[in-house]
This record gives C-alpha cells, structure tokens and sequence, in this order.
C-alpha cells in the first residue's frame, strides 16, 4: 500500500494549474451568474405561488413541479442535444448550462422565498397598518429582514448545491474544472491525481463559500431582535428541531 502512494506522481497537476485556474474561473461564472437569476426567477415563481389569481397560483406552482422534478442532466441534454435535434435554438455550452442551472434553482428558490414569506406572523402586518406605518415601509423595514433572515441559510445550502451541480455541465462541453481535469488525467494518465486534486479544490470552495454565507447571515440578522416565533419558522424550515432552538430564546 505505501509503494502504491509512493509511485503517485501530482507533479503534472502543478504544471497544468493554469489550465485548471481556467476551469475554476469558469466554474465561478457559471455558479454566480446562473444563482444571480434562479433568485429572480424564484421571487417571479414565488409571487406566482402568492397570486390571490388562481390561474397564476396554479401556473406557479406548475412550473415549480416541473422545474424541480426534471433532472439536471436530462435538462441539460434536452437543451443542448434535443433543441437542436428537433430544428430549435442552438444553444452555445456555456448559456445552456446557467440557463439549465437557473431554472432548476429558481423553482427550490421559490419555495423557499414561499416559506420564509408565510413564516412571518401576519399580524405584525395588521399592526403596522393600524397604527398608520405606509405598506412600504413595513414591507421594507419589518417584513423584509426578517424574511431575509429565515431564507439566507437555506439559500446558502442552494448556492453550494448550484456550484457542485457545474462539474455536471461537462456533459455538453462546458470546460470547468472537471472538464479540465478529466482532459488532462487522459492525458497524462494519471486519473488518481488529478481527480483528487478537483475534489480537494471542489471542497475548498464549498468551505469557504460556507463560511462567507455564515458571515452573511449574521451581518444579515444583526439589527433584527429575533423572536420566538422567527427562530421556530426558520427551524421548520430546514428541519431543525424547533425545540431546541426556541427553548434558549430570551
């Protein structure tokens, strides 16, 4: 077993560290962008779900099954493959790919924003109007944080999921960075190493990605005086065992 790892050999991983700079780059692009418009497009499906129209209530929530029940590699191949097949738009890799992602996370978003917006009590909302505060401002200044801060952490969970989901997007070409290793583990014929070396990089992003969403969620929430029921909505939310997180509340 020590012999085996002796005869590894990640000094062509370090050669080819520009070429997979690149594919972090692109990966970086893809997550960021295509996450920038899943949250547009979850906030449209959201205000779909919350149409007091039936019609658009059910259109909604259409969309959000379909979305959310189509894999991401079927999408993909659909798009890309299928469209152009059957005489539609020929997409190019890299759109298709934060157009597949983009609407696959819209409709998890969606849900999301659905839930932190019923989590708030709705009397708070009665409250403000009665004594006279302006729709805007309550929507802005009480309502908002605190929808903001029972949807960041599962947001944060969506947005590691989105960047894991681009080492898929090698399917149709897009040169990330596990195309990129993929590439160059064929050429060099050392699969062990560059593999390893994309995942260690794959876990490093996550990681730091974490602790920075971490970071904004406390930014998020440090104006806010969380009340009981906010901390039980937001444990429901993501399955967190309510009690434990309400019996410490001042």
């Amino acid at each position: 077993m020590t012999g085996a790892f002796a005869a590894l050999d990640f000094g062509p991983v370090w050669e080819m560290r520009s070429e997979l700079l690149k594919g972090i780059w692109t990966m970086v692009l893809i997550s960021v962008v295509s996450f920038a418009l899943a949250i547009v497009g979850g906030l449209i499906l959201a205000g779909m779900r919350q149409s007091k129209s039936r019609p658009i209530a059910w259109a909604g929530f259409l969309l959000i099954q379909v979305l959310r029940g189509i894999a991401l590699y079927v999408l993909l191949l659909w798009m890309f493959f299928g469209l152009a097949s059957a005489g539609g738009f020929q997409f190019e890799p890299i759109p298709a790919g934060i157009l597949a992602l983009s609407l696959l996370n819209s409709a998890y978003l969606a849900e999301i924003f659905r839930a932190g917006y019923e989590a708030v009590p709705p009397g708070q909302k009665e409250a403000a109007l009665a004594v006279g505060l302006p729709r805007r401002t309550w929507f802005a200044r009480i309502h908002l944080p605190q929808v903001t801060q029972i949807t960041l952490p599962a947001m944060g969970n969506v947005f590691v999921d989105n960047i894991k989901d681009t080492s898929i997007l090698s399917v149709i070409g897009v040169t990330e960075l596990l195309r990129e290793s993929q590439r160059w583990a064929q050429f060099y014929q050392l699969p062990f190493e560059f593999y390893t070396a994309a995942a260690v990089i794959y876990l490093a992003i996550v990681t730091l990605v974490t602790f920075g969403w971490r970071r904004l969620e406390r930014r998020a929430g440090r104006h806010l005086d969380t009340t009981r029921q906010v901390r039980r909505s937001r444990a429901l939310i993501f399955g967190i065992g309510a009690r434990s997180e309400t019996a410490t509340a001042p």
